[in-house]
């Protein structure tokens, strides 16, 4: 836990401070699963979620912070970190990379980033996977070609104008960096 209270402390004085009783009845939001259900399009994630944060740790460090957890947020963890280990090298990279591209950003921009990460996983699923693929492809674009891309009218025709919005704040503020895969 002392290797990620670095990351927590940013992240909370990042947030926005809410009086007590208004955190006690503020709605929650839905959790995602340990993974996408069967059939289902996988949710984007949050660069800067804690799982992201403990797949830079070492086992050891990442064994260090799992035991101070409740059992059952442990054992989602731990799934989602056995997701992770079993993917290609350069995937990881490439999503440790993203974790870093976000924590980068100013507390404003990463509020963006996740409100619009959140509303991308409410999508329908045949969106969200055509979203997420324009993301892909809008991020490994020069900022010049990214903007052309997104004024040009086949973009216009293809995406509603929320998630063109969507697709502007994410890819312009989760750039790919030149040494990513």
């Amino acid at each position: 836990m002392v290797a990620l209270a670095p990351a927590l402390l940013a992240q909370r004085k990042a947030a926005p401070a809410r009086p007590p009783q208004a955190a006690k009845n503020a709605p929650r939001e839905p959790r995602a699963g340990p993974g996408p259900k069967p059939g289902r399009a996988p949710r984007m994630a949050n660069p800067a979620g804690v799982v992201q944060q403990l797949m830079r740790m070492s086992p050891e460090e990442r064994e260090r912070a799992l035991e101070k957890l409740p059992p059952q947020r442990q054992a989602q963890i731990r799934q989602r970190l056995e997701q992770f280990d079993s993917l290609p090298r350069q995937e990881q990279e490439r999503q440790l990379q993203l974790g870093r591209t976000f924590a980068n950003l100013a507390p404003d921009k990463q509020d963006l980033v996740r409100r619009q990460i959140r509303a991308v996983n409410q999508l329908p699923e045949d969106r969200q996977r055509m979203v997420r693929a324009a993301f892909q492809q809008l991020r490994r674009l020069p900022e010049n070609e990214r903007q052309a891309r997104l004024a040009s009218e086949g973009f216009r025709n293809r995406f509603t104008p929320a998630e063109q919005q969507m697709l502007d704040d994410l890819s312009g503020n989760l750039p790919l960096r030149p040494n990513e895969p």
